[in-house]
């Protein structure tokens, strides 16, 4: 705009001049800083994460890949559905950069599981990993579409701005379930490894601590499980 606006100066009638006194593009630039800090704060916060549950930099990087391949994809089915770059279609990025990696995570920790506690080889472990979990991760994709999806359909001024920003998150959200199916099993055949050797001391005592968590939690779903009916009657009320 600036630079248009000096090439039309030339051609302004002496004593008329210009002055910009809103600038659109200013809020948008402010806007793609905040994704792409977004963007590398999860890719911290991922790599950290599971690298303390996970314990293995290979099975880290997994996950951790999952955010830039999906947003280009959904840059790319912005495109498609004739959205731009602005502070609705930004605002949707920044909250499915959070989302995006739960699918991955998933894969990566259930062939991690596999490996451990039956001793198969990375190719076996992926293998059967997907055959148990791919119902949960097409379940967990549908029920996140379903929340965001039906504001499309909103009609007027709200509509639009909504339209915009549930699309771009649902959109994101269906190639990270995508990516989860396809290319994490096929990383985690190549990359991960059996780990052998013993931990140091802060992943054994974060071990320690994390499993007598498990076992609370095991415990307390076990006994919601076997007393259904209690638990229908406390819902009720």
């Amino acid at each position: 705009v600036q630079h248009l606006m000096d090439d039309l100066k030339k051609d302004f009638p002496k004593g008329v001049d210009y002055k910009i006194v809103y600038q659109t593009s200013d809020f948008v630039r402010a806007s793609i800083r905040e994704v792409v800090l977004t963007l590398i704060e999860a890719l911290i916060l991922v790599f950290i994460v599971v690298f303390i549950f996970l314990q293995d930099w290979r099975a880290t990087m997994v996950p951790a890949l999952t955010i830039p391949v999906s947003i280009v994809g959904a840059f790319s089915l912005m495109y498609v559905m004739g959205f731009s770059i602005n502070m609705i279609t930004l605002f949707g990025l920044v909250l499915a950069i959070g989302i995006v990696v739960d699918d991955a995570i998933v894969v990566v920790e259930n062939v991690d599981h596999n490996m451990k506690a039956r001793g198969l080889g990375p190719k076996e472990a992926s293998i059967r990993a997907m055959e148990e979990i791919t119902g949960a991760i097409i379940g967990i994709t549908l029920v996140l579409m379903a929340v965001f999806v039906p504001a499309a359909f909103l009609g007027g001024i709200t509509g639009q701005l909504y339209r915009q920003f549930s699309l771009t998150i649902a959109a994101t959200t269906l190639l990270s379930a995508i990516n989860a199916m396809t290319l994490k099993p096929v990383q985690c055949a190549q990359w991960l490894r059996i780990q052998k050797g013993e931990k140091n001391a802060f992943f054994r005592g974060f071990n320690n601590v994390f499993e007598k968590i498990t076992h609370v939690y095991t415990d307390i779903v076990t006994f919601l499980v076997r007393n259904v009916a209690l638990m229908l009657v406390l819902w009720a009320v």
